[in-house]
């Protein structure tokens, strides 16, 4: 699925820079510019948009499409810091003899830490948010690992390596960038005044180097572009204009979206064990059939179905339980002890989610890099265990499989759907097809007259002999999408002399309406003219041909992937397109309303007459009918 708009961001900001300024064109970045002292900037940090300059310097070839690349470029150096991350752990906790059931973890540990963490599920969706957060991840596991390393061997290379790593996540995302900082900056200033060894005392400065050069950048780039040390003023963002929703709750929340009184809500959707759903059709593992409820009275800006990582990634929690025990414990040894300042720092990379009133799946990104560390933790101690009990191996490396397996699945599949959901059209018409053929037509399937309301998340709703398919997705603000419908077309013929005059064939109604007319001159041509709040758009004049019994053809076809009824003319060609759905007042998603009723009264007074068809079935509706859903005719 390619980024399009939502994955173009940073090409832009590489572009502003290559310019020779940090704001960007106004209106091109939509709902997420922040428009301050009149001028258009990005909330985004700009590590993602400085990797892009060797190839957006040269070539404009690739712009909008690079979001991937960097994805995988940062999916790379994060498996790279996994396995420095587990071996190192390995060798320090368990000795350097390696036997192979100790090998057989750690590879199981790296499949399950890149494979089934929730950067799969980010990678499923290559957009500017997610590639934010593949990117934040490995920075900030990349600064838990060398700031391991430079409290245990205080070489100059890790210190350097710290340096660059806390760089790139305060680069991409202030908040982990900030956590991650001012651990290393509180570790560095312990060691000034109270150390623990000679080579920590002498090292200190450049921990404190290490994290406030990075920190002090950040800051600088916040002051320069919205005033101030680390937050950006909401209240001036684009989406704040546009939702009532948002600025109920700024108005509710202080001004802001932050604070304690979220706690509670963020605790229950991140982290309860129940976090997860199991069904009995593909892919049996989903998220939690409807967003995260808000706890105490708190007023929370939205909230999408969201997984927690407890029930995602249960055997990294228990890893991580078992390394804060094990590092924090009174009489833990001093290669335990070191684990502290890198575990405290992971759970304060998480306080910008739990702390903030906005719920979304990808969010649960940001306790990653605590799960790695404790799950690397928690390898290097099962192995531990192992050497001095070999007769457990065979059963410890299968369950740690099968956990690893679980998470891994668990996170494909919920990868899969939201892709195949939010790309909609043919991917969402496939991604069905392989449900109804692997589970045997399980899903609930409704007949509705209308678009559907009401049902259960994964709910299918057949509109008519099959003119219409919907799924509910479960989703607060779009409840039901269109999955496919039948395409409609109207034939005009003649009817008489052909007379001047107009006719509507076809209207939309959104926010406001558009649609499509005919008209008629006295040379007996006829045009068609697209039409909006803004003004019409013409086409060219077309001769009748008097022995032709349907002169003219108008197709309307859904492109559900884009959002907009694409509308055919014959002769002619394309004569535009028109939005299938709208962003309401209260920030839900309805469908326009489509009307393809051709004035028969004007049509007549102008010398033509019309008849209106559907077009085939969807192939996924005799698909859902061949598992026992309703039917569909020829």
């Amino acid at each position: 699925m390619a980024g399009g708009f939502l994955g173009n961001f940073f090409d832009l900001q590489a572009r502003a820079f290559l310019d020779g300024h940090v704001d960007l064109a106004p209106g091109s970045i939509g709902i997420e510019g922040f428009i301050h002292d009149g001028k258009t900037y990005t909330y985004f940090p700009p590590f993602p948009a400085l990797l892009r300059l060797p190839v957006i310097m040269t070539t404009h070839e690739f712009d909008g499409r690079l979001t991937l690349l960097s994805m995988a470029i940062a999916w790379l150096v994060f498996a790279t810091v996994c396995v420095k991350l587990v071996w190192f752990l390995v060798d320090r906790l368990c000795g350097p003899q390696t036997t192979r059931g100790t090998a057989a973890l750690v590879g199981i540990f790296v499949a399950g830490a890149t494979g089934g963490s929730f950067l799969t599920f980010d990678a499923s969706l290559p957009w500017t948010y997610h590639e934010v957060y593949v990117w934040a991840v490995t920075g900030a596991t990349g600064s838990l690992y060398w700031l391991l390393r430079s409290l245990s061997d205080h070489q100059r290379s890790s210190y350097l390596w710290l340096f660059w790593f806390a760089l790139i996540t305060i680069g991409t995302r202030a908040t982990e960038g900030w956590a991650i900082c001012l651990t290393i900056i509180g570790v560095a200033l312990i060691g000034r005044f109270r150390p623990r060894s000679a080579a920590q005392r002498e090292g200190w400065w450049r921990l404190l180097l290490a994290g406030a050069v990075p920190l002090a950048m950040s800051i600088a780039l916040n002051l320069y572009k919205f005033d101030s040390v680390y937050m950006f003023p909401l209240q001036t963002q684009v989406w704040t204009e546009i939702s009532a929703q948002r600025r109920a709750a700024l108005a509710a929340n202080g001004g802001s979206l932050t604070g304690p009184q979220f706690f509670t809500t963020s605790f229950m959707a991140y982290l309860r064990p129940d976090g997860i759903r199991f069904v009995d059709y593909f892919p049996w593992i989903t998220l939690p059939a409807s967003p995260p409820p808000a706890f105490h009275g708190a007023f929370v800006d939205q909230a999408y179905r969201t997984g927690s990582i407890t029930a995602f990634m249960p055997a990294f929690m228990v890893g991580f339980v078992a390394a804060v025990v094990a590092a924090f414990r009174p009489r833990a040894g001093e290669q335990l002890r070191v684990l502290r300042a890198p575990l405290v720092a992971s759970v304060l990379v998480t306080g910008g989610v739990m702390a903030y009133g906005y719920y979304s799946n990808r969010y649960t990104s940001e306790f990653v890099p605590a799960m790695v560390l404790g799950g690397a933790v928690g390898i290097a101690l099962l192995a531990r265990l192992l050497t001095r009990a070999p007769r457990l191996t065979a059963v410890a490396v299968p369950l740690a499989a099968v956990a690893a397996a679980f998470s891994i699945a668990a996170q494909m599949s919920t990868g899969a759907y939201a892709a195949a959901t939010m790309a909609r059209g043919e991917a969402l018409e496939r991604y069905l097809s392989w449900q109804q053929t692997v589970s045997g037509g399980r899903l609930s399937v409704t007949e509705v007259d209308d678009f559907p309301s009401g049902g259960e998340t994964d709910d299918l709703a057949v509109q008519g002999d099959c003119d219409s398919v919907y799924l509910n997705i479960g989703d607060a603000y779009e409840p039901w999408i269109t999955v496919a419908e039948r395409d409609w077309v109207v034939d005009l013929a003649r009817d008489g002399r052909i007379k001047p005059g107009v006719a509507n064939l076809v209207r939309v109604d959104a926010k406001a309406a558009s649609g499509v007319d005919i008209r008629t001159n006295e040379d007996g041509q006829v045009r068609f003219e697209l039409w909006d709040a803004v003004g019409r758009a013409y086409g060219g004049w077309y001769d009748l041909d008097p022995a032709d019994a349907t002169p003219v053809r108008v197709g309307v076809r859904h492109l559900t992937d884009f959002g907009v009824y694409r509308i055919d003319g014959l002769p002619g060609g394309t004569i535009g397109q028109v939005t299938s759905r709208y962003l309401a007042a209260d920030v839900t998603t309805q469908p326009s309303t489509l009307r393809v009723t051709p004035a028969t009264d004007s049509l007549s007074r102008m010398g033509l007459r019309a008849e209106v068809s559907r077009g085939a079935a969807p192939a996924i509706c005799a698909q859902i009918a061949d598992h026992g859903g309703p039917g569909t005719a020829d």
